[in-house]
């Protein structure tokens, strides 16, 4: 585990969502964010990825993936 940042929390529902074959819409339930919540409680919505947020950066890292290829 890593110390609390809102980059990490992107980072790691990234790869829960690429690795775990999931919908991006998980980033964007009201559960999924209760389950992050109940992790750090001062966590606040502002700190947490939105589908978009995860999309987008899903394709700047596929990006830079083929940048170096």
């Amino acid at each position: 585990p890593t110390t609390f940042s809102p980059n990490s929390i992107l980072k790691h529902v990234t790869i829960h969502i690429v690795l775990g074959d999931q919908a991006l819409a998980l980033a964007s339930e009201t559960s999924f964010w209760n389950c992050l919540v109940t992790m750090r409680p001062k966590t606040r919505k502002s700190e947490l990825p939105s589908q978009t947020t995860v999309r987008t950066h899903i394709m700047n890292d596929y990006a830079d993936y083929l940048d170096r290829l």
